[in-house]
């Protein structure tokens, strides 16, 4: 109701304050605010923003609530149809706008995916690769195959490809580290050959609801869970990460480099390297050696901050695996379903996700439930600390660089053909944070356009102040957890 003040108030001026009063009694609320549409000014000029360019307020200052409405309302009125936004502060809805319409959200996905392997495995969960064989070496000989068993590291890595995913804040683990274990035990000679087992997960190596021409080209390397170097064909001598397409046969590509991991400190290795049979029982074969990964929190930094899609989608197969036994795409998406409707304390997501990383187009979520996975832990909670910063860091490191959002922002991005989505946390001007979620979808949606949408929804945020008078608190964007 606050957001008609301002035209009532405009009319009123030429008659009495207290035809004002009664005026505003009778009157219901305008469908959308009068002359936003056909104002001749650019669609996303901040023009049309006068809160967050006005350099004075107007002689009457309109209520604090009704300026963030006013604003969030004038630009909400030129997103594309198919689009929502969401902003709340404090538990209290201060804007909404289709709110509940479900949409392609792209990698704001990653967010429940995220959330749920905290609930599920913890931020302290290691992966684990193992060496092991079906009896320890005698004098530094192993009589039968060595077997490498896949803990389903989405960062095992070479240690060349470690060093190129290092400077994006990726902390890999180098399977050249565990060659080097085994020989320092007195390894010298394999009598069979290096053997990889994949089975921790299913034989998927990519999602099937993804288009084909994404996985030919290399959107994810191949999923699997003894896969070096995320899943990707990498030959000697890259210098980046970047246009890398799927290994056909990652286990056995795998099985090859540490034969040659362990060939390079003399370790005599006569049969050629294979993949082991599935289902194989295992258990009473030796641990020879084992590796561990960094901690899951690690990897959750990364997987959000610079949206890695293999990252995600092994995680959604470690995250079924250990809510029903299963490491498989569909289990960690029921697992999610349930472990969300579990932290919150009521269901959030109708439908489980049709992947981990939003590269689906059958993915659905909407501005509501992005915020409610936000808020399972808010603004001071660990999934926010891992969230890339407005103008510093991640995928947000060269985006709103010279706008008042710089720094005081923190959110997941969102990017494929069609559509642009955002959701996190934004310091008002106070420092209090808001949560807010945008999802844009449309045929024609450019990314320049939604940039400058979503530059101008968050200066306003960060012009917000404290509508309730409350002390500050600390910065939305501030390092924890």
């Amino acid at each position: 109701m606050l957001r008609v003040f301002a035209p009532v108030v405009l009319l009123a001026v030429a008659v009495t304050t207290l035809l004002v009063s009664n005026r505003l009694a009778e009157d219901p609320p305008p469908a959308e605010p009068r002359g936003v549409a056909a104002a001749e000014v650019p669609v996303l000029s901040a023009r049309r923003l006068p809160a967050v360019a006005a350099s004075t307020p107007p002689p009457t200052a309109a209520p604090l609530e009704a300026t963030l409405e006013r604003d969030l309302t004038a630009l909400a009125v030129h997103s594309p149809p198919r689009s929502c936004i969401l902003v709340r502060q404090a538990g209290e809805e201060l804007f909404a706008k289709d709110a509940e319409a479900s949409l392609t959200p792209a990698s704001l996905q990653k967010l429940a995916t995220a959330q749920a392997g905290l609930s599920a495995l913890g931020p302290d969960h290691v992966y684990r690769t193992s060496a092991i064989a079906e009896a320890v070496p005698e004098n530094g000989v192993l009589g039968n195959d060595l077997y490498l068993v896949g803990g389903g590291d989405p960062l095992l890595a070479t240690t060349d490809y470690a060093a190129l995913l290092a400077p994006r804040g990726a902390v890999a683990t180098p399977l050249d580290e565990l060659a080097a274990d085994l020989v320092s035990m007195g390894l010298t000679r394999v009598s069979g050959g290096v053997i990889a087992v994949e089975d921790r997960y299913d034989d998927a190596g990519a999602v099937a609801s993804w288009p084909e021409a994404w996985v030919a080209n290399g959107a994810t390397g191949t999923l699997n869970a003894v896969a070096l170097n995320q899943g990707y064909q990498t030959p000697e001598g890259i210098a980046a990460t970047a246009g890398l397409l799927p290994e056909p046969a990652p286990s056995l590509r795998t099985a090859a480099l540490f034969d040659d991991m362990l060939e390079a400190r003399a370790v005599t290795i006569p049969e050629r390297p294979g993949v082991s049979a599935r289902d194989r029982d295992f258990s009473e074969y030796a641990t020879l050696a084992a590796i561990e990964s960094a901690p899951l929190r690690e990897y959750l930094r990364f997987m959000l901050a610079e949206s890695d899609n293999t990252t995600a989608e092994l995680l959604l197969k470690e995250i079924g695996l250990a809510w029903s036994g299963t490491g498989s795409t569909l289990d960690g998406a029921l697992a999610v379903l349930d472990l969300l409707a579990e932290e919150a304390g009521r269901p959030i997501l109708v439908f489980p996700p049709a992947d981990g990383s939003g590269l689906s187009p059958e993915n659905e979520l909407s501005c509501r439930q992005a915020a409610d996975i936000l808020e399972i832990g808010g603004a001071d909670g660990l999934l926010a600390s891992y969230l890339p910063v407005a103008g510093e860091s991640g995928t947000l490191r060269n985006r709103f660089v010279d706008s008042t959002a710089a720094g005081r922002v923190r959110a997941k991005t969102g990017s494929l053909p069609g559509v642009a989505a955002l959701a996190g946390f934004a310091a008002g001007s106070d420092g209090r944070p808001l949560t807010f979620a945008a999802i844009l979808n449309g045929d024609d949606l450019a990314a320049t356009t939604a940039d400058a949408f979503f530059q101008q929804l968050l200066e306003i945020l960060v012009a917000h102040p404290d509508p309730a008078g409350a002390p500050s608190a600390p910065s939305a964007v501030e390092e924890g957890g």
